[in-house]
């Protein structure tokens, strides 16, 4: 999935990779991983089953330790201002989910 991402996101390989300001590794690599973690752990599906943890993350997404772990610190965020399903993309990835949600929810 992080690969498709530097695709879907134009990282084409023609311009020299650039640094973010808060992180040594480019910013490509940082885009496609955030890209990755969107698409394998929806933040809006997570939330539905209520989902919290690093280890849940993973264990439900099939994602790595490191991965859900990036994932669970930006959930926190998203908890903490609790701004889930306020924009018309996010609410119908919920709906789409919403069988599995209903399947598999704690």
């Amino acid at each position: 999935m992080h690969e498709l991402g530097h695709f879907l996101l134009g990282h084409l390989g023609e311009i020299p990779f650039s640094r973010s300001e808060d992180d040594c590794r480019p910013a490509e690599e940082q885009a496609a991983d955030k890209f990755a973690i969107d698409m394998l752990a929806p933040a809006c599906v997570l939330w539905g089953m209520k989902i919290r943890t690093a280890e849940e993350i993973s264990e439900l997404c099939k994602i790595s330790p490191e991965a859900a772990r990036f994932r669970a610190e930006r959930m926190k965020l998203l908890y903490e201002r609790e701004k889930f399903l306020s924009h018309p993309l996010e609410r119908r990835v919920y709906l789409q989910f919403l069988p599995f949600i209903r399947q598999n929810r704690k």
